[in-house]
């Protein structure tokens, strides 16, 4: 009874707000709760942050998104998979092989990890009151850019002050050379603060590119796990496609806290990327680019980087 009443509110948002391009509007109720605003969910993750106690605010990825509700749709009435999001999943997410016998491994992997998120960003996507409010219904939800420090008044990052942040993402150079500039990059704010850097390179398997050492996403997501375990650090900030949003539930498991931001991470360091210079974004955030900022080395840049969303992070 949930998944057909989701199915049928899927429905009819994607006739009315989703056809008009629009995210979920603040205080509209996504599995049986209201969204957050900015301010709200900033102060959530804030306090989170200042408790110590183990926390996760995290979002799933629109691919992630679109291969859930195609399994469940199958699942529940027999519809095939599709074939077409499955590919997104391993191109622009970074899932490999392409082999969709491993999907029921991925899904029971975002199932797990989606018990241990305290705030969700929400899309107003396909079946997303019935993924919600079935596998994390302890969350609270707000919008995926309500997760993001820079327009909030009382960003959640400025918690980080002092703390050990761990910075998982394959922009790992960048990252560490941006930091030494901090205060040009948000002048004014707080929004980062200082603390002590730590850095950990993500796997990168988008675009069809498949790391050496591992024979599935499944081997790279355990190795990241084992690895980050070894470091010390009080909080990690994780942007790195399909492996994030289960490694983020993992770094929780930990008892640390975590913080998936996926592809808006590397705006905290002040590294711009494609995807924040046009269409819909771009009058947001050229308010926040300053001559400080830089794209992502050129050594990191994978092959094949135009294939996602012509080259979005770079």
């Amino acid at each position: 009874m949930i998944f057909i009443k989701s199915l049928f509110k899927t429905v009819y948002k994607y006739s009315t707000v989703r056809f008009l391009k629009k995210s979920v509007p603040q205080g509209q109720v996504v599995a049986g709760k209201k969204v957050l605003d900015i301010q709200q969910a900033n102060k959530i993750i804030y306090e989170g942050i200042l408790s110590g106690k183990p926390f996760m605010a995290g979002r799933y990825g629109g691919c992630e998104n679109d291969i859930l509700a195609s399994y469940y749709l199958h699942k529940k009435l027999g519809a095939p998979i599709s074939k077409l999001k499955f590919n997104y999943l391993c191109s622009n997410a970074g899932f490999f092989p392409k082999d969709i016998s491993l999907l029921q491994g991925y899904v029971n992997e975002m199932e797990t990890a989606a018990t241990q998120v305290d705030i969700l960003g929400a899309w107003n996507w396909f079946l997303e009151d019935y993924i919600i409010g079935t596998f994390a219904p302890q969350s609270q939800i707000t919008t995926l850019g309500n997760l993001e420090p820079w327009f909030s008044e009382k960003p959640w990052s400025a918690a980080l002050k002092g703390k050990k942040v761990l910075v998982v993402h394959p922009f790992q150079d960048s990252i560490e050379l941006q930091y030494k500039k901090r205060e040009l990059l948000f002048p004014g704010s707080d929004i980062l603060p200082e603390f002590e850097l730590k850095t950990f390179k993500a796997v990168q398997s988008i675009a069809g590119n498949q790391p050496e050492g591992f024979d599935t996403w499944f081997d790279a997501l355990d190795y990241m796990t084992r690895e980050i375990e070894k470091i010390d650090f009080d909080i990690a900030i994780i942007g790195c496609g399909a492996y994030g949003f289960p490694l983020a539930a993992r770094v929780k498991k930990m008892n640390k806290q975590a913080i998936h931001l996926a592809g808006a991470t590397q705006l905290l360091f002040g590294i711009k990327g494609s995807r924040w210079e046009q269409g819909n974004y771009k009058p947001i955030f050229e308010k926040i680019f300053n001559e400080n900022w830089i794209r992502p080395l050129e050594t990191e840049k994978p092959k094949k980087a135009e294939a996602i969303e012509g080259a979005c992070y770079w």
